[in-house]
């Protein structure tokens, strides 16, 4: 049964394999172990548990009393070192970021018991100290907790110093890197990774493609400067962004957020052309759920393969900005031009063409002068629908805009063993558009003058870990 997993996942790995490059999400954790005088131990066991998911990875101190661990997952780790004639010691709440170089507190063994065992509970403030790199993180407590009015995680980044987001962002979406600076660099230098993999779409100025929803974030990592070569793909930073994944524990969550003009207020001068509130409707409803997969014996301790499920709806109603314009009148249409006044109340007079430009008499076109051609283009123009006191215009336009989107997010990870760890995971966009265009003359929206598209984005990533000694 092993043997066939391991073959699933390595197939996996080979067919999502075309999009990967050098960039990646995992992270080293090391350390130094010493006895009280502060001589190194040399052999000591050390055990390290993910505490999400129970995997457990083992190694022994070299003749300098080091030990490191590499290519580990963004998690909560615990550790247990030990050695013979001295208390075993345990650490908790050690917590790894993506990309992170973690170096831990000098680790110093008690003499004792090897039965007795000293707790440390792991600092909160770190210092960095394996690399210069400079970079800021959004942890899952914030994504949690910090509000968000368009439920767009890339809202949270300007928390960070040194980044600048001009963005409206009132929902997630394709293309919704726009707006986001870091360190003053121009806008489209930011590369966006998922788990690593880079998610912009080189076609259209750099913009990512997807967009997981709020809640299947884990955490938003921005490296600012000084990063290592290999996230060089662009000049103005990285924002490396971790999809949640399942634990030893069921989580599971539904929501319905809602934005309605019923909640806002009209605007001044809605109110002054006697206007009633445009539709504005945001529904994000929503769940996710993760947790161990139950395969009987294979996963009986729920430390071997585990899921996560995300999918969020929103089904939004917008309005278009709202468009003054001028169209011809019913008089006008049939030639009759003995209304129209420009804003100083003066009429405009209408020329023959064939009478040296004189005015029609009365400002009347002869209905035999009239092509019917273009009478019929003046008719496919609205009717007038307002009065502006100063004939600046006689219509008012405001089409609304549908927008349905659709996020669906599933991650599997499997513990292998104790050296192998697999995850894949794949994300499903689809996204819609249907309102109105620029008017080529007007260079504004024109309700005649729709537009309608669709995206389907789809994304997948499959990483394959193993160690091999303590080093690779």
């Amino acid at each position: 049964m092993l043997t066939r997993v391991v073959r699933i996942a390595l197939l996996f790995a080979a067919l999502t394999a075309i999009c990967l490059n050098g960039q990646g999400l995992t992270g080293n954790l090391s350390g130094t172990v010493s006895d009280p005088s502060g001589a190194p131990v040399a052999g000591a066991d050390v055990v390290l548990t993910n505490v999400s998911t129970n995997q457990v990875r083992t190694l022994q101190t070299d003749n300098n009393g080091d030990f490191v661990f590499t290519q580990l997952l963004p998690s909560t780790y615990k550790i247990q070192v030990s050695s013979k004639g001295f208390k075993r010691y345990e650490q908790t709440d050690i917590g790894l970021t993506a990309t992170e170089r973690l170096v831990l507190k000098r680790v110093e063994l008690q003499l004792g018991e090897i039965t007795q065992t000293i707790e440390v509970t792991a600092e909160t403030a770190r210092l960095q100290t394996q690399s210069s790199e400079r970079s800021g993180l959004i942890s899952l407590q914030q994504t949690q907790n910090v509000p968000l009015k368009g439920r767009d995680y890339l809202g949270l980044v300007k928390l960070l110093p040194g980044v600048i987001d001009t963005a409206n962002r009132n929902a997630p979406g394709w293309n919704n890197l726009g707006g986001i600076t870091i360190n003053g660099n121009r806008a489209g230098t930011i590369n966006l990774t998922l788990d690593g993999i880079s998610s912009l779409d080189t076609g259209s100025m750099g913009g990512p493609y997807l967009a997981p929803s709020l809640d299947a974030v884990a955490e938003v990592k921005v490296l600012l400067t000084n990063y290592q070569a290999e996230y060089g793909r662009s000049s103005g930073g990285t924002i490396n962004t971790v999809i949640k994944s399942g634990t030893k524990d069921f989580h599971g969550g539904a929501y319905y957020f809602i934005r309605n003009e019923a909640l806002n207020a009209n605007e001044f001068f809605r109110n002054r052309d006697a206007l009633r509130r445009p539709q504005y409707r945001f529904n994000y409803p929503g769940y996710f759920v993760g947790g161990p997969v139950p395969m009987g014996k294979l996963n009986k301790n729920r430390d071997k393969l585990f899921f996560f499920w995300s999918q969020e709806f929103l089904p939004r109603r917008y309005p278009s900005s709202l468009q003054r314009r001028t169209f011809p009148t019913t008089l006008q249409r049939n030639g009759d031009y003995s209304q129209p006044f420009d804003t100083n109340r003066a009429l405009i007079p209408i020329q023959d063409p064939l009478n040296n430009r004189a005015p029609f008499p009365g400002n009347l076109i002869p209905s035999n002068r009239i092509d019917r051609n273009g009478q019929a283009i003046l008719n496919v123009f609205p009717q007038p629908n307002a009065v502006d006191p100063t004939n600046n215009f006689n219509a008012l336009i405001q089409a609304p805009i549908t927008q349905p989107r659709r996020d669906s997010i599933l991650r599997v990870d499997y513990n292998v063993g104790p050296k192998t760890l697999f995850y894949w995971r794949g994300i499903q966009d689809y996204e819609a558009f249907k309102g109105d265009f620029d008017f080529v003359l007007a260079s504004n929206s024109w309700a005649q003058l729709p537009i309608n598209y669709q995206i389907r984005s789809v994304g997948m990533v499959s990483t394959l870990i193993h160690t091999f000694n303590a080093t690779t």
